[in-house]
């Protein structure tokens, strides 16, 4: 039986205030391994300038951990992400991710967006129950429509009663040296709240994700 880590909660869901938190996160015993490879970082969006701005800052970050990473998008510019894909065109995109001297992919999308009275609290799910054989390659259709990374601009508030709006984005990281039913080794679910700034939130963002390669 795989070994696994245990879920856990990071920091506590708060309300009413802009704010960005890591809520869950999940890394298997093989996670540590994966500092030393070649890392690519994809960002799931079909806006190829939040794709572009996503890449580069969590790359940057990275890079100041001395972590070898490299954004899809120099690396990859005709690279298109497809609904569903096929084992063997899986196989092939991997080849050539290795062929290029890639070890490891993390990837982020949006996972969710809430919105919410300021009262109310969404739920999460159990993590590893949830990402285990989700594939990077393919957009999931439990995940929110095209796993469109957001601009994280101010929401606005049409009505009268106060509402927060919250965006659950996840980092999800593979190694692709490891045997397909252990590529999975790490899981980072963030939210951010009512944000307000977009380069702060992304800056802290790409932070967040950055530091569990520190851990």
């Amino acid at each position: 039986m795989k070994k696994r880590l245990l879920l856990v909660l990071i920091l506590p869901f708060f309300l009413g205030c802009s704010s960005i938190k890591l809520i869950d996160s999940w890394k298997s015993k093989d996670f540590q391994f994966l500092k030393a490879k070649k890392i690519l970082i994809a960002a799931k969006s079909p806006n190829l300038e939040i794709r572009k701005s996503y890449e580069t800052a969590i790359a940057d970050q990275l890079k100041d951990h001395n972590i070898d990473a490299v954004m899809m998008h120099k690396i990859f510019p005709d690279f298109e992400e497809k609904e569903r894909t096929a084992p063997k065109e899986t196989d092939q995109i991997i080849k050539l991710f290795v062929d290029k001297g890639i070890g490891g992919v993390l990837v982020t999308s949006l996972k969710n967006t809430i919105e919410t009275k300021k009262s109310d609290t969404p739920q999460r799910a159990n993590i590893l129950e949830e990402y285990e054989g989700k594939s990077f390659l393919a957009f999931n259709n439990e995940d929110d429509i095209n796993n469109t990374l957001p601009k994280l601009s101010a929401p606005e508030n049409g009505g009268t009663l106060p509402t927060s709006k919250t965006y659950i984005l996840e980092a999800v990281t593979y190694d692709l040296t490891l045997e397909k039913d252990r590529q999975l080794v790490s899981v980072s679910v963030i939210d951010i709240t009512d944000p307000k700034s977009a380069s702060k939130v992304l800056d802290n963002f790409s932070k967040i994700v950055s530091n569990q390669f520190k851990q």
